[in-house]
């Protein structure tokens, strides 16, 4: 950046953090989005000029983290067990597009973000030998206590309960409440082995978010709501053409990626499942992405 940009910009436009969450490109160049009040307070947002994400302004501190997350759903231990539950939908899809890939029986399996290990214990009933780890110390120790091997901490590679490579990590709806995202996707990549699964359910509402943004201009209100619905209490909101983008940077080749499989339950409501399934036909057909989420199959290559 020029010094004469530099001057034009007042200290209300410069971010507080280094860099995009969502693709690590530096975070100077990046412009003001919006101010609104969510799940974790007022919060100020940016707009990355690289990956087009939007991201939350502030530094990241994990036991702030850890207390929100603690006060959300998938962090109370009686609703976070519901979740287990709920979601069945989305897992079995997704433990049924990785094991057409790879044999599950004797397969090894990281579940990141595990919170009450719903996905860890139907990937368990398929065959895979699982692991998983969180950064709700009760979650952890929820799984623990029903005979799964779970440890907390906040990264791959501070993961420590096994130390071999693995044949799929998931990460499912967990991304999205990362730091820095292009180093916790290298960890993975150093985690699994040669051939090995990296499965993701990706969240991009950021077509949302842009519309929220141009509508709370005139109507604050309706903005702020429509805001709400597009990023929840996520840390960063990116394409999924970005986030494509970003995996094959890390090494990564892509096997699939869709809407399809993304639904979280059968009892979704029905405008959220119709959306899914218009936002998969008009991704497939024009590689337009509308829907509200993805499931993503990247592989670590053999060579």
């Amino acid at each position: 950046m020029s010094a004469s940009t530099t001057r034009q910009m007042t200290a209300a436009e410069m971010p507080l953090i280094h860099s995009c969450p969502a693709c690590g490109s530096a975070a100077a160049s990046a412009r003001r989005a919006w101010r609104f009040i969510n799940a974790r307070g007022e919060t100020e947002w940016l707009r990355c000029p690289e990956c087009q994400s939007y991201f939350m302004d502030g530094e990241y501190d994990l036991q702030n983290e850890i207390s929100h997350t603690e006060q959300m759903t998938w962090g109370d231990s009686e609703k976070g067990e519901q979740l287990n539950d709920y979601k069945q939908r989305m897992y079995r899809a997704v433990l049924s597009k990785v094991s057409s890939l790879i044999d599950p029986h004797g397969s090894t399996l990281l579940d990141v973000g595990c919170s009450y290990g719903g996905f860890m214990e139907a990937a368990s009933e398929v065959g895979f030998n699982v692991f998983g780890f969180d950064i709700v110390p009760q979650a952890v120790a929820h799984v623990n206590s029903v005979g799964m091997q779970a440890q907390c901490c906040a990264e791959v590679k501070d993961f420590t309960l096994s130390n071999q490579n693995f044949d799929v990590i998931s990460v499912l709806d967990a991304n999205i409440y990362w730091p820095n995202q292009p180093q916790q996707l290298a960890e993975i990549f150093q985690r699994l082995r040669p051939g090995g699964l990296l499965v993701m359910r990706v969240v991009d509402k950021s077509w949302m978010a842009t519309a929220g943004a141009a509508i709370q201009r005139l109507l604050p209100a309706n903005g702020q709501k429509i805001l709400r619905r597009a990023v929840n209490d996520h840390r960063f909101s990116m394409p999924v053409g970005s986030f494509l983008t970003l995996l094959e940077r890390t090494g990564f080749r892509i096997i699939s990626a869709s809407p399809k499989g993304a639904v979280h339950s059968d009892q979704t409501s029905f405008p959220v499942r119709m959306s899914f399934a218009m936002g998969t036909a008009l991704w497939h057909a024009s590689g337009i992405f509308l829907a509200p989420g993805a499931v993503v199959i990247a592989e670590r290559p053999r060579s």
